[in-house]
C-alpha cells in the first residue's frame, strides 16, 4: 500500500499457511486464519491503504472462500448471497473486492462487492434461488439489486439468449440482445419479462425487497414461483383458451416451434443509420413487426403471452430497410427459421450493402392503374446520367422524363422515385389506355407497362 506495507502468507514446515503483514520498517506481523481447520492453501492478495486486506483460501475438502477485514479485527468471509463459491483476488483502494463467484447452475460470474455498513448489508444480502426451464420462462425479478438492473444484466445473470419485455405505453415488445450497442431497458419490480435460456438455469437474485411494488410473500419470504410468475403486463389475447400452457412441438429431440421470437442483426454500408427503421415479416403468418435502428443495429420483437406459436421451423421471414424519407434501403432480404433459430428464440442477421443495389431494375409504377399521376421507382447499381421515356402503344414517343445524373441507390418512396404527371411533352392529359414507359441509362435499358383510367 501507499505506506511501503505488504502483505502475504508463508508456509510452515508443519505445511500450515500464516497470513503476515510487513510493514515498512520491516518488520513482520503475523495474524491468525479464520477458522482453526486445515487449509489447502491461503492466500492475501491486497491491502488498502486503510490496511483493508482481502485474501483467499481453501479449507481441505471444501470450496474456496475470500475472507476481507484486518489484522486487529480479523478476517471475515465475504460470500455473494446464493452462490457456490466466492473467490475474491483483489481489492481497490475504496475497500471494493473484485472476483467471480459460482451460481448453482456451474455457471461463473465476475462480481464487484462493495464494502459497506451493517444495516446496508443486511438489506441486500437477502438471495433467491430461481429455477428456469430450457427455452422460453416468463420471469420478474422479486429483489432490488444494490445497482440498478438492466437487460444486460439480467441476461448476464440468467445466461439467457434474448430478454423480451412490453412497451406498455407503445403497447409493442421490445428486445435486448448481446450484440445490441447499449445495455438495453432497465428492470425493475412489478414488471414482467421474457428470457430465452439454452439449458436449464438454478441461480440466486440477491438484494432487497422491492419499494415499488408489492412482493408475493410465501412461508420462506419470496418464493421462486413470484420470480417465475407471468408477467404483470396486459397479455394480447387470441381466441381460444387463454390459459392453456404452450406445449412446443417437438420432432426427433428438435423444437418445431417458439411463442416469442427476436430478429436482430446490424446494417453495413452507411456511415449512420439515423431515422432507419427496419420491418420484419413472417411470409407464413404475414405478421409484421417495424423497429427502429440504434447506432447500426436492430432488434425486432414478437410474443403471444397466452403462450401460443408466433414462429415454425421453416418459417420464411422477410426483412426490408427504410430510410428516413420511407425509401426503401435494400433488396427484399428473406431468410429460414432454423432449429437453431428457434433454440435461442433468435434469428441473428447482418444486413450489407444498405442503400447499394447490386443490380440495375426499373420497378412496377404506384399507383397503377392511376390517374392522373403515378411514381415509377426504379434502382442504380452505380452513378450513371438516367432518363424515363413514355411511350404510347403504337411506338410514339409521349414524354421523356430527364432525371439526370443520379447517384447509385434505390428510387422508391415517393420523394425520390420518377413522377409523371399522365401528361405529353406539350402539356396535355394523354388519353386512357396502355402505356409503355422505359428506363435508359448508357448501360442498361428496361421496360415496363402502365395504365391510365379515367
Amino acid at each position: 500500500n501507499a505506506s511501503g506495507g505488504m502483505v502475504g502468507s508463508y508456509v510452515g514446515d508443519d505445511g500450515t499457511y500464516t497470513p503476515y503483514l510487513r510493514a515498512a520498517d520491516g518488520r513482520y506481523v503475523s495474524f491468525s486464519l479464520p477458522t482453526k481447520e486445515t487449509y489447502e492453501f491461503f492466500y492475501v492478495h491486497g491491502q488498502t491503504d486503510t490496511k483493508i486486506s482481502v485474501a483467499r483460501g481453501k479449507v481441505v475438502g471444501e470450496v474456496p472462500r475470500t475472507y476481507v477485514g484486518s489484522f486487529l479485527g480479523g478476517l471475515h468471509e465475504l460470500k455473494v448471497p446464493g452462490s457456490v463459491s466466492t473467490e475474491g483476488y483483489n481489492i481497490n483502494q475504496d475497500g471494493s473486492v473484485v472476483g467471480h463467484y459460482d451460481s448453482p447452475d456451474g455457471r461463473r460470474h465476475g462480481f464487484i462487492a462493495k464494502l459497506g455498513t451493517e444495516e446496508v448489508s443486511t438489506a441486500f444480502s437477502n438471495a433467491y434461488t430461481v429455477k428456469l426451464s430450457k427455452g422460453l420462462n416468463m420471469l420478474s425479478v422479486p429483489l432490488a439489486p444494490s445497482t440498478p438492473m438492466n437487460a444486460k444484466n439480467l441476461v448476464a445473470l440468467t445466461g439467457a439468449t434474448t430478454v423480451i419485455t412490453l412497451d406498455a405505453a407503445k403497447q409493442h415488445f421490445i428486445a435486448w440482445t448481446p450484440g445490441a450497442p447499449d445495455d438495453g431497458f432497465p428492470v425493475e419490480g412489478g414488471k414482467g419479462y421474457i428470457v430465452n435460456v439454452p439449458e436449464t438455469r438454478n441461480f440466486a437474485f440477491v438484494g432487497a425487497p422491492w419499494t415499488n411494488t408489492p412482493m408475493i410473500r410465501g412461508d420462506r419470504g419470496v418464493t421462486d414461483e413470484a420470480a417465475a410468475a407471468a408477467p404483470a403486463i396486459t397479455p394480447m389475447i387470441r381466441a381460444g383458451n387463454a390459459n392453456k400452457a404452450f406445449i412446443p412441438l417437438i420432432y426427433r429431440g428438435v423444437a418445431q416451434d417458439a411463442w416469442a421470437f427476436v430478429v436482430s442483426g446490424h446494417l453495413k454500408g452507411k456511415p449512420t443509420f439515423d431515422g432507419y427503421t427496419i420491418t420484419v415479416r413472417n411470409l407464413r403468418t404475414n405478421n409484421t413487426i417495424t423497429t427502429p435502428v440504434q447506432g447500426d443495429y436492430f432488434a425486432a420483437a414478437t410474443a403471444d403471452l397466452t403462450r401460443r406459436s408466433v414462429v415454425k421451423l421453416g418459417d420464411i421471414v422477410e426483412i426490408r430497410v427504410i430510410g428516413p424519407d420511407g425509401n426503401f434501403e435494400s433488396q427484399t432480404l428473406r431468410f429460414e427459421v432454423t432449429p437453431e433459430n428457434i433454440a435461442n428464440a433468435v434469428l441473428s442477421v447482418r444486413l450489407d450493402g444498405i442503400g447499394k443495389p447490386n443490380q440495375n431494375l426499373l420497378l412496377q409504377n404506384y399507383p397503377n392503374p392511376f390517374n392522373p399521376e403515378t411514381w415509377i421507382p426504379y434502382q442504380l447499381s452505380e452513378d450513371t446520367p438516367v432518363s424515363i421515356s413514355i411511350y404510347d402503344t403504337t411506338g410514339r414517343l409521349v414524354r421523356t422524363l430527364s432525371l439526370g445524373f443520379q447517384s447509385a441507390g434505390f428510387y422508391n418512396s415517393r420523394s425520390r422515385a420518377a413522377y409523371w404527371d399522365g401528361r405529353n411533352a406539350l402539356g396535355e392529359r394523354v388519353a386512357s389506355g396502355i402505356y409503355f414507359y422505359q428506363l435508359t441509362t448508357p448501360a442498361f435499358q428496361q421496360t415496363r407497362r402502365l395504365v391510365i383510367l379515367k
